[in-house]
């Protein structure tokens, strides 16, 4: 049995096949950005023809394939990504904005001739509800679910696809967000929605938040390649 190593990159997919004796030999095709899944067959189909066999045959032989990707990087550095927007706890609307006071690449928080990047959900995007979590992960003030449909509602009213869950202290007890997401899903199944405590569960909202927001933004593009492939 054959192992195989795919890595689709911005110009060339790659593919590696390791042998059962150890032997390994090398691949490439162009990347289609507009369907990954060609290039990714493409270069397949190479290693399929270097063994005299069909696609179907050689894909019989393989016991694992391993993919990596820079896909969801060409979205986010292109700006090709979704439509997100988040639900935070009320008050909190502004930390992805804020970041931690560092305006540019410099690291410092004091220039102010250096314009701060541009953040990839717009503060009319950014809904606050009420509900806390503490930091010992009680729940102080339980979700109030009324907001949140509401606010999920005038996300998906305003062309939202991608929806970020982001509450303070959900890495300790992510309770709130995971009903919050369950109501999202029950008002519109086809909308991508994240959560911050399951893409990073660490304190620091900033930190937590952003890297939240980035799943959202790449992950609708991520998730219909991915299904595409596996289909």
């Amino acid at each position: 049995m054959k192992q195989l190593t795919i890595d689709v990159g911005g110009t060339f997919t790659d593919c590696l096949v390791l042998e059962e004796s150890g032997q390994l030999q090398r691949f490439k095709a162009s990347t289609t950005p507009d369907d990954p899944t060609r290039g990714f067959f493409s270069t397949v189909e190479k290693a399929a023809g270097h063994y005299g066999q069909t696609l179907k045959q050689f894909l019989g032989d393989v016991e694992q394939i391993i993919h990596g990707t820079t896909l969801g990087t060409n979205i986010l550095i292109t700006e090709r990504g979704a439509k997100v927007g988040t639900i935070t706890t009320k008050g909190f609307r502004d930390v992805v904005e804020m970041r931690r006071g560092i305006r540019n690449l410099h690291g410092s928080m004091f220039d102010m001739f250096v314009e701060p990047y541009r953040s990839l959900v717009p503060r009319n995007l950014s809904l606050g509800v009420e509900e806390r979590t503490v930091y010992t992960g009680a729940v102080l003030t339980p979700l109030n679910e009324a907001e949140v449909r509401a606010a999920a509602r005038k996300l998906l009213d305003k062309g939202c696809t991608a929806i970020a869950i982001c509450f303070l202290h959900s890495y300790v007890n992510g309770e709130n967000e995971r009903r919050a997401k369950h109501i999202i899903q029950e008002m519109a199944p086809d909308t991508y929605v994240t959560t911050s405590h399951e893409i990073l569960p660490v304190f620091r909202e900033f930190e937590r938040f952003s890297t939240a927001v980035v799943s959202a933004y790449i992950g609708p593009a991520l998730t219909r390649y991915a299904r595409k492939l596996q289909s």
